[in-house]
């Protein structure tokens, strides 16, 4: 029979965090992006523009001459312009790539993090990434946080090194993800599995198997 345990739907608030996170990000990135772009070029054409006028035309600047030039330009003719330097758009510009690559980053580990799915058949442990582990190339069970917290690593070689995989049953579904665990625990040897106690898990899988199964 095969277990397949994806995120549990109690846990998105996490993935919503990281998501506002994102959303966060990118609308500043935008907002700076468009400063350095548009708004502050515009504002120091207008700040140079008003200063010139000023110096050419010191009597009627004012009343005739700037609002002439800022109707033209798209300004507006009752305030002095606001002053800005190339120095303020540089600023504009280190702040967009700060900011983009942490909002593209969150945006993406939400994207990854909301299709996450770990399972295992009769001889195999899978996830969404694509890992495929036989059984017998699991090479420990780090399990020492399994009975208070739900969470073990399954360490395996498949012949490109020593990797993992995260079982954590507060992240995923509780009931497929602790069936997962006997599953894999049961087919491994025991010397194997390192913190766990004598305690048996075959109840959580009976429970699993027992209870009806969508589709």
């Amino acid at each position: 029979m095969e277990i397949k345990a994806t995120i549990d739907k109690e846990s998105f608030g996490y993935r919503n965090r990281l998501l506002l996170i994102a959303l966060g990000a990118m609308l500043y990135a935008a907002w700076c992006l468009y400063d350095a772009l548009v708004a502050y070029p515009d504002k120091i054409a207008a700040h140079e523009a008003f200063n010139r006028v000023k110096m050419e035309h010191p009597e009627d600047w004012r009343s005739t001459e700037w609002p002439k030039v800022a109707e033209e330009n798209g300004w507006d003719p009752t305030k002095e312009p606001e002053e800005k330097s190339k120095g303020d758009i540089t600023t504009q510009w280190l702040q967009f790539a700060i900011v983009f690559p942490i909002g593209t980053y969150c945006l993406f580990s939400v994207l990854v993090w909301s299709r996450k799915y770990i399972g295992v058949d009769e001889n195999t442990l899978y996830t969404n990434g694509g890992v495929e582990v036989p059984f017998d190339q699991i090479t420990r069970i780090d399990a020492a946080r399994w009975e208070n917290k739900g969470i073990a690593r399954v360490y395996y070689d498949i012949g490109s090194g020593e990797s993992n995989v995260l079982i954590d049953d507060f992240k995923f579904e509780r009931l497929p993800t602790d069936a997962i665990f006997s599953r894999i625990k049961d087919a491994v040897d025991d010397d194997r599995i390192e913190g766990l106690s004598d305690a048996d898990d075959a109840d959580d899988a009976e429970a699993y198997e027992t209870q009806p199964q969508a589709g």
